[in-house]
């Protein structure tokens, strides 16, 4: 039943669902949102989370928030510096 349900395996079935939607997208936008999963559905397994799902909720946003400008840096320093063949 899925309202008895341990609400650290939502966050991360969430969690894997984001990471399948950014394999297919390659855009880079959702893995911050992935990851703002996982980590809420950690918090949540090591019980420090014993808040509502709306709290919960609001953690995944703020995390997922926080995370667009930490991922966006790092994935610009391990993005390949090959040149746009476009470029004239």
């Amino acid at each position: 039943n899925l309202l008895t349900m341990n609400p650290a395996i939502g966050w991360a079935a969430l969690g894997v669902i984001l990471l399948i939607a950014e394999v297919f997208s390659t855009t880079s936008f959702i893995i911050p949102f992935a990851i703002a999963a996982f980590l809420t559905a950690f918090l949540a397994w090591m019980l420090l989370l014993p808040m509502g799902i709306l709290w919960q909720g609001l953690l995944f946003a703020v995390l997922g928030a926080a995370l667009i400008p930490v991922c966006r840096r790092l994935l610009l320093r391990f993005s390949s510096k090959t040149p746009d063949i476009n470029q004239y």
